[in-house]
This record gives C-alpha cells, structure tokens and sequence, in this order.
C-alpha cells in the first residue's frame, strides 16, 4: 500500500480511540489532496478524515484511524462519528458546464473532461453521464483506476485492523437506518444532500478489488 502519513494538527481531529464499526467515502470536490487539507486544518469544525487518496493512488494518512473527527457534518451526532473511519477520494465531483467547463453555449455537452470551448481548454480526465439527473445532476468526474486499486487495498487492511465486515452498501440511496450499517458506506447513505459518492463510482468493480486484493 502506497502510504504517507503526513503532518496534521492535533487539535483537528478528537483523540480518543473508539470502535470502529465503519468506513464512510468521500470525495474532496477538488482537484487534489492539498485544497481539502489546507481547508481542513482552517476550520474550527474538525471535519477532517484519517485518509485522503490522490488520483495517482497515493494515499495519505491525517491521524490514527482509531481516533475521530466530525466528517459526516450536518447533524450528525458524536456518536455516529465515533464509531466510523473516514476515506476521502481526490475528485470533482458534479460537473457544472458554466464554472468546471467555462462555457456558456447552451448546446455545448462535455463529452470529456477535455474540451475546448469559446478557445479555452478546460480539465483532463473522464466524465461520466447519466441518462436521468440523480440528486439535480448528470455530469460527475470520473474515478481513477490507480484509485479503486488504492481504496481497495485501505479497505481491507481496515477491516482487518479494527475490524470491520467487507460489506459494501452499493445503493446511490439515503436511510438513516444506514448509520446501523456495519461495513462500507458512502456519504451519500447518510445525508440526503450529498453527492458522494457519485454514480460515477463503480461499485461491481470495487467490490471485486475487495475479493482478491491482499487476500
């Protein structure tokens, strides 16, 4: 597993260790690891989580797993973030054609991340594309596959760690009997009004990650 574990400040996450009964993933909506961290360690809210994955696969380690911070926000009691380990994955989340492709031609469809438009070029990397909106949106940034590689290998070593069921909730739906859930979720089981994981996540392709990965 390809870890780093960097410098983070104490006072950013909650030392206690605690029993972990789940993994929650994320996405940064951002383009790399350093915008997340550096927002993260400014706000007096301690939202961070123990881990952050680039797009090249490379996983950073904040604080110990067994300690805590409130990344699932919104309501969410100490509790339910005492008990979970938090995974961030480098990606952009929903694809906006006016601010993420800096256009403004109402026929214009990002068919890539790549496009020029009005003589400008804009990202590189994949779009995925739903037929029908899902939580007001068709457009997301693709996954990595040096990502699904490098989620799959934490994963397990996590489960094995504390440990935890590789059991993965793959719904794109909100519950709050997700929170009871002990194995894998995304952050979209826990709140309605949040996009991560997005469609573009594989979940066929992850959980096979899980069957051979380290095994």
């Amino acid at each position: 597993m390809n870890l780093k574990e960097i410098s983070f400040p104490e006072n950013q996450y909650i030392q206690e260790a605690a029993e972990k009964r789940q993994i929650v993933l994320h996405h940064t909506v951002s383009s790399n690891a350093a915008s997340s961290i550096a927002w993260w360690k400014q706000t007096p809210d301690r939202v961070a989580v123990a881990f952050i994955i680039e797009k090249d696969g490379k996983t950073l380690q904040l604080y110990e797993p067994q300690y805590w911070a409130y990344h699932i926000g919104n309501g969410s009691t100490s509790d339910q973030n005492r008990h979970t380990i938090g995974i961030e994955i480098v990606n952009e989340g929903i694809l906006s054609r006016e601010r993420d492709f800096g256009c403004t031609q109402p026929n214009f469809t990002p068919q890539s991340m790549y496009k020029w438009c009005d003589g400008k070029a804009f990202f590189t990397g994949k779009t995925f594309i739903l037929p029908a909106p899902w939580r007001g949106s068709r457009y997301f940034a693709c996954y990595t596959e040096e990502q699904y590689t490098a989620v799959a290998e934490l994963v397990k070593y996590l489960s094995q760690r504390f440990p935890i069921p590789l059991l993965v909730n793959d719904t794109f739906t909100y519950d709050p009997a997700n929170f009871a859930f002990h194995g894998i979720v995304s952050h979209h089981n826990l709140r309605a009004d949040k996009t991560d994981l997005s469609p573009a996540w594989d979940f066929k392709k992850f959980k096979e990650l899980l069957q051979w990965k380290l095994s």
